[in-house]
């Protein structure tokens, strides 16, 4: 069969996030130290991702830094879904769950802006996907 499509070198399909492997991962990272999330915090974030298309899923921000108190939970969900809509969906089905502050940023790695790129670049992240 013959396609009309061009061809792609990077046509993967992210993965969607499941509950079940977030938490697994989540759990691991806050044994090891890498993360501060208590298990309330990791479990609502574990929900409200459950589903989100995404190619990766990193942490940033106070709560990677082991000699830091309190502050809000920032993720990295990087995907090439709406980002606005994405973000407002996990923020909503995660203060649900739980009342601490939490920052969605949604990026799409293969249109990222060179604004974007310092951004990233600049940030301390743990990648939990």
């Amino acid at each position: 069969m013959i396609s009309d499509a061009p061809a792609s070198t990077d046509r993967r399909l992210p993965q969607r996030l499941t509950a079940a492997s977030l938490r697994l991962r989540l759990q691991m990272l806050r044994d090891s130290g890498a993360v501060r999330l208590d298990s309330q915090e990791a479990e609502a974030l574990a929900a409200a991702l459950d589903g989100i298309p995404a190619d990766a899923l990193d942490i940033f921000g106070s709560r990677v830094e082991a000699g830091s108190r309190g502050g809000d939970i920032d993720i990295l969900l990087f995907t090439a879904a709406a980002p606005l809509e994405t973000a407002r969906h996990v923020s909503i089905r995660f203060f649900s769950r739980c009342e601490e502050k939490l920052d969605v940023v949604v990026i799409d790695e293969r249109r990222m802006t060179p604004a974007q790129k310092a951004f990233v670049d600049s940030v301390r992240r743990v990648r939990i996907t």
